[in-house]
């Protein structure tokens, strides 16, 4: 059975789209067979992969809207093992419709249940709110990664998505498990990362804290050009510290 996991972040700009990709790029190249789920509307995961929106017939909306089988919406991508469930801007009328009805909520969650038998890992990108399509994700997934800036506002936001993985564990999915805080946009040398970080600690546990993703503008422009990190600049901070990453997550039992 698939490791299921979702990298959220209710903040814009948190660096959980890279995060999701490299990511799942990383444990493809690995030898383990990936499926990457784009829950967020602007597609930009997808876009990631250098697929464009506009050439894609079926994605997740087809599969929450139109009740099409998942494996006819998913599609292959440049890289060996890894494929994704695209999304397209016509998600939005799954949140517009269907916000308001509770046991849309475990739709997602029961459509991929056929499916995880197929590969080692499920990831899932969310959009950067606390959206009917996060709400699904954290229902679907069993691992959570928050991916956080390391400054003070970015607090209030990982705050609120502990409260929130509280929830879904009470209401919907009670093997949900927070399994690590990743730095993003982070620079050693400045007294405020280190300070959030030895907050993040005391607060949540000594080992909370994975390898942090240093600010490097290659991963800024990897997306540019339909590629991961690993394929834009292979020698890049950025690239070395997502393979640190992943080796963290690939050893991280489910569950433990």
């Amino acid at each position: 059975m698939a490791r299921t996991i979702v990298f959220s972040n209710r903040k814009g700009g948190s660096g959980k789209t890279t995060t999701t990709v490299n990511v799942s790029f990383g444990l493809a190249y690995k030898g383990y067979n990936v499926l990457l789920i784009d829950t967020d509307p602007q597609g930009h995961s997808t876009i990631s992969y250098g697929i464009n929106l506009t050439n894609i017939k079926k994605d997740l909306s087809s599969v929450l809207l139109d009740n099409e089988d998942i494996e006819d919406c998913i599609v292959s991508t440049s890289i060996q093992r890894l494929k994704i469930l695209p999304a397209t801007k016509r998600l939005t009328e799954f949140e517009k419709h269907f916000s308001a009805i509770r046991e849309s909520r475990t739709i997602l969650s029961e459509r991929i249940n056929n499916i995880l038998g197929k590969y080692d890992y499920v990831t899932f990108d969310t959009p950067p709110t606390l959206s009917l399509l996060t709400v699904s994700s954290l229902i679907a997934a069993n691992e959570i990664y928050i991916p956080m800036p390391t400054h003070f506002l970015a607090m209030e936001g990982l705050a609120e998505m502990v409260r929130l993985i509280y929830k879904i564990n009470k209401l919907y999915n009670p093997k949900l498990k927070l399994k690590g805080i990743i730095p993003t946009f982070y620079r050693e040398k400045t007294r405020l990362a280190r300070e959030i970080i030895s907050e993040i600690r005391e607060n949540l546990g000594e080992n909370i804290i994975l390898h942090p993703i240093r600010l490097n503008i290659s991963l800024a422009e990897a997306p540019r050009y339909g590629k991961t990190i690993f394929q834009y600049q292979l020698n890049s901070h950025g690239a070395y510290d997502y393979y640190r990453l992943t080796e963290q997550i690939e050893k991280i039992e489910n569950g433990k």
